[in-house]
């Protein structure tokens, strides 16, 4: 019975990180059914998902403070509702100006999502076991990065509203979270609070002056960054150049959250052979080398092994990011420090579709791609040249 506890609550928890990916995997690749219902251009219609990841940049930073201060189960469940109730209404948007506050709305609760899985399995686990489950963590995002794309598209083909519709699972997810899933935190009693929330802010401020912190953070940022590049850009590039429809694009960003997913769970094999050096480096240079081959193949078969490789190299560096912002802070300040980094990754997923869009509109979408791929080999340059810790150097553990 108590196994069987342990793995409905670690499923749930899971499923929830799978939903933290559905604010822009679900509507990338229908962004080109909105352009004539709501009158706008295609360079404008990623506003839809750069809306949503500014409210997740604005807002993680106190879903963090919450998570310490308050505990992990309420701020789980008002996540998930606030996810789906917004989510839901996003269905009967009487024009684009109203979609985008809903949207934003919507961001509020759906960011938390992933960094409430991440802190409760930081709370649960340590070491190498805690790798093991954020290789998990990873995999099932990378999971749901193949459903939902997919899902997205097809709905999207059906109808613009359809993809909206499935927000709603997020209030199915908070009655199981409420019955499945205990308190893992120490949430600090009101009366003590206030006190206690200077000294909590001190501590933060210390933390972030860290340079593996901050290092870490600006990880975060770079691949997410990269990642959004290819979730705004791709769909617009199979509908313009190969002329697919939208069902086919989200098969298309489905098809490298699948790879992502197969090399997620091979998170502790990886960096024990490469160490974390290396691991970021080759996952970093998988990425580029996707980017900047992507839009290159005259047919299908040739971008689907170019999104092969970028499935890896999300699938090398996102565990390993993962698991190194896990035990970057003390463990009372575990809820902001992974608070913080998802607020940075959403900082880098709001970047991607606008100034991108700038290339887009007076390069064209190739060179949207290859400035993104410029930007990994940049940055796996950097990962190789970091003095990391001697604590963490060796084998990223």
């Amino acid at each position: 019975m108590a196994t069987l506890r342990y793995r409905a609550r670690l499923l749930t928890l899971l499923v929830m990180g799978g939903f933290g990916v559905m604010g822009g995997g679900l509507l990338a690749p229908a962004l080109p059914t909105l352009i004539g219902p709501f009158g706008v251009s295609a360079g404008a219609v990623g506003l839809v998902l750069s809306v949503y990841t500014l409210a997740a940049a604005l807002t993680l930073p106190f879903t963090g403070l919450l998570l310490d201060l308050l505990g992990r189960r309420p701020v789980a469940l008002g996540c998930l509702l606030i996810d789906g109730s917004f989510g839901l209404l996003c269905m009967w948007a009487p024009n684009f100006s109203t979609l985008l506050l809903l949207r934003f709305l919507q961001g509020v609760g759906i960011a938390g999502l992933i960094p409430v899985a991440m802190t409760i399995v930081s709370d649960w686990y340590s070491g190498e076991h805690r790798l093991r489950i954020m290789g998990y963590l990873s995999g099932t995002i990378a999971v749901a990065a193949v459903v939902i794309p997919l899902l997205g598209g097809l709905l999207g083909e059906l109808d613009w509203r359809y993809p909206f519709a499935v927000y709603g699972f997020s209030l199915l997810l908070a009655a199981a979270f409420f019955v499945i899933v205990p308190e893992s935190g120490s949430p600090t009693p009101f009366s003590e609070m206030r006190a206690s929330t200077g000294a909590y802010i001190r501590s933060l401020r210390a933390t972030l002056k860290l340079a593996e912190v901050r290092e870490v953070f600006l990880h975060s940022l770079v691949l997410h960054y990269l990642l959004y590049a290819l979730v705004t850009f791709l769909p617009l590039f199979l509908a313009s150049e190969h002329g697919l429809r939208v069902g086919i694009a989200g098969a298309a960003l489905a098809f490298h959250g699948l790879v992502a997913a197969l090399v997620s769970t091979r998170a502790v094999g990886v960096q024990h052979l490469l160490g974390r050096r290396g691991a970021l480096l080759l996952g970093y240079l998988c990425i580029g080398l996707s980017l900047s081959t992507v839009v290159m193949w005259p047919q299908l078969y040739g971008v689907a092994l170019s999104l092969a490789f970028f499935g890896a190299g999300m699938g090398i560096t996102q565990p390993a990011v993962f698991h190194w912002v896990s035990g970057a802070g003390p463990p009372e300040l575990t809820g902001a420090i992974v608070a913080l980094f998802n607020t940075v990754k959403f900082v880098g997923m709001t970047l991607a579709p606008p100034t991108l869009r700038w290339v887009f509109d007076y390069a064209g979408v190739s060179w949207a791609f290859y400035v993104a791929a410029g930007i990994a080999v940049l940055w796996a340059l950097r990962a190789a040249t970091y003095r990391y810790s001697s604590t963490n150097s060796s084998a990223g553990l």
